[in-house]
């Protein structure tokens, strides 16, 4: 078996997403912490934050309806942000946002620590984020964006500066707590593979076109043998179907102790794709009982040494007696 190191790996953050950076903020934006303000930072890396949110962003709000997307559950630590979105009760998503991205990264005392006095967490409408972020800053140039959160009007508060013009958006915040346990892979698990996000996402488009296409509900295979040693994703119809196979020297790196093989509703595999469109490197992973996650790395185009990520689970799939799609015990959101 081959080990690998390719992927930082945010498995146990907030330690390992620990940072430290300074930079000058324009005095024509007030900042800091106070009563009011539980947090402030400024950041040049807006666009890469508009990228990694909006990769969680299943819903898209219609034309005039920017609000209809899904509600993310935010939690604010010292060594940065996490954000994480349910769907359909057999996906999980979460995007971590270091403090290292921040210029300037303040947090009140009384959230601050491991164990804090008080969590900085709030529900948000990301569909309604993301939207902001992409009218405050559709221009090319590089704009430093200011965020605080006000306790008194549970507003999350975005300034974007850009020379001497300041835009202004204020988001309420909801009083959401988060909606089920976080998913976690027991250790060790038999798979551990690299491969190029671009693959991975060619790999799903095939996938969407090919097999019976027409077909709802259709399932997909997820499996890794060691003989011969592949990964391969297969879609079945009831007259065709598609297979992608990925042979050991189409991937970074390959770490298998056996073969394990798991079903997915497509449908669902396939929320990850844009996510892939934005990314460089993927790390997949199964569990013994079939639990997959995705581990996305983003590069920053402001700071392209450093690197976000965007954390994919999703339940495999068991036919109950009914013959009914069920997700299995070990992996279902509750």
């Amino acid at each position: 078996m081959q080990q690998h190191h390719s992927l930082e790996s945010p498995d146990d953050w907030p330690g390992n997403l620990a940072g430290s950076s300074s930079g000058a903020v324009s005095a024509a934006v007030p900042g800091g912490v106070d009563a009011d303000v539980k947090f402030y930072g400024v950041t040049d890396a807006s666009r890469m934050l508009t990228t990694l949110l909006g990769s969680l962003t299943f819903r898209e709000g219609g034309k005039g309806n920017a609000t209809s997307g899904p509600v993310a559950f935010c939690e604010v630590h010292d060594h940065g942000f996490l954000f994480t979105v349910n769907e359909a009760k057999s996906l999980q998503a979460r995007a971590y946002v270091k403090k290292e991205h921040f210029g300037r990264y303040e947090l009140a005392p009384e959230h601050q620590g491991s164990q804090p006095a008080e969590r900085l967490q709030f529900g948000i409408n990301l569909a309604t984020l993301v939207e902001c972020l992409r009218i405050l800053g559709p221009g090319g140039d590089v704009a430093r964006l200011h965020l605080r959160y006000r306790a008194s009007t549970a507003c999350l508060c975005l300034t974007l500066q850009q020379g001497i013009a300041l835009t202004e958006c204020q988001i309420h915040t909801l009083d959401d707590e988060l909606p089920c346990a976080p998913l976690q892979l027991e250790s060790p698990q038999p798979v551990r593979i690299v491969l190029k996000s671009d693959a991975l996402r060619d790999g799903l488009s095939e996938l969407e076109h090919g097999g019976d296409a027409g077909q709802k509900d259709r399932r997909v295979a997820v499996a890794v043998t060691m003989n011969p040693l592949q990964l391969s994703l297969t879609v079945c119809g009831a007259d065709m179907g598609c297979e992608m196979v990925y042979p050991p020297e189409s991937l970074v790196k390959l770490d298998v102790a056996r073969d394990v093989t798991a079903e997915y509703r497509f449908s669902l595999l396939n929320l990850v794709a844009p996510a892939l469109r934005e990314s460089t490197e993927t790390c997949l992973k199964l569990s013994e009982q079939g639990l997959l996650n995705l581990m996305v790395k983003f590069a920053s185009p402001e700071t392209p040494d450093r690197y976000a990520f965007v954390e994919f689970y999703v339940c495999p799939l068991v036919e109950d007696d009914d013959e009914a799609f069920t997700t299995t015990q070990g992996g279902e959101l509750h």
